[in-house]
């Protein structure tokens, strides 16, 4: 803040008159008077306070009103904590500690138990994921909702984690990776997930990670993740759908 409004401050002492532009007492007063008008520039950082990307707490609760999604959902949120365990007697549900940093993805989703948490709601949603579905949520209130639209925005928000296809029958289908099943589904319960108007949603399918996917498509489309009866080094890696990996 200071920088901008010294920036800010010196502009304004420079306009002075030639005959005053180096007086120390003039410019000073200049400098008093920009400082005083600007309000030390707190209007500029009451706004970067509800910056979406940096916004936290009861900030973000208030872009949420704004936006028209609460952080109160109505499903219970079952969430993972890192936990001590004793090598002699191990708990039987699993426990989360410390592990290996050459595996990244390893306890991702595993959150610090804070005290905050004693007497917060089960079905309340912590900052970031707050802050993805009120993305999505943002999303929802303005776009006109083509599938191209869905998909550029679903890979500005998640990466490669998240896909929507057209079913070609009014309905659509999401898949997404393990990792994100549980966000995504909080998402699909709470109608997030963008569609167009009077299609629906078929199914939420997840996938250890998401590749090309065993189907039938149109001869006539070319373009596309679909794979089908082809040669051997075509479909090696490609992934049966199957109905025990609908999540919703």
């Amino acid at each position: 803040m200071a920088t901008d409004l010294e920036t800010a401050i010196e502009y304004y002492k420079d306009l002075l008159l030639y005959q005053y532009i180096n007086q120390y007492k003039s410019r000073e007063t200049i400098g008093l008077l920009v400082s005083q008008a600007l309000v030390d520039l707190l209007p500029v950082e009451i706004s970067k306070a509800f910056d979406l990307e940096t916004a936290t707490g009861p900030q973000l609760d208030i872009i949420g009103e704004y936006i028209g999604l609460d952080r109160i959902v109505e499903a219970i949120i079952v969430r993972d904590y890192f936990t001590l365990d004793d090598y002699n007697a191990p708990l039987t549900t699993g426990a989360f500690g410390f592990t290996d940093y050459t595996v990244p993805t390893q306890n991702a989703t595993v959150s610090m138990y804070l005290y905050v948490f004693f007497d917060t709601p089960t079905n309340s949603l912590e900052d970031n994921e707050y802050r993805l579905l009120l993305k999505l949520k943002s999303y929802l209130n303005s776009s006109l909702l083509s599938i191209y639209e869905i998909n550029e925005a679903l890979t500005s928000l998640f990466g490669t984690g998240v896909f929507c296809a057209d079913q070609l029958d009014m309905s659509l289908s999401y898949f997404v990776s393990d990792e994100l099943s549980r966000i995504m589904t909080i998402a699909h319960n709470e109608s997030l997930l963008p569609k167009p108007m009077g299609v629906l949603i078929s199914g939420l399918f997840s996938f250890a990670s998401i590749g090309d996917l065993w189907g039938l498509t149109d001869y006539t489309r070319t373009s596309g993740s679909t794979i089908g009866f082809s040669s051997y080094s075509a479909w090696a890696d490609a992934t049966m759908l199957d109905y025990v990996d609908r999540i919703a």
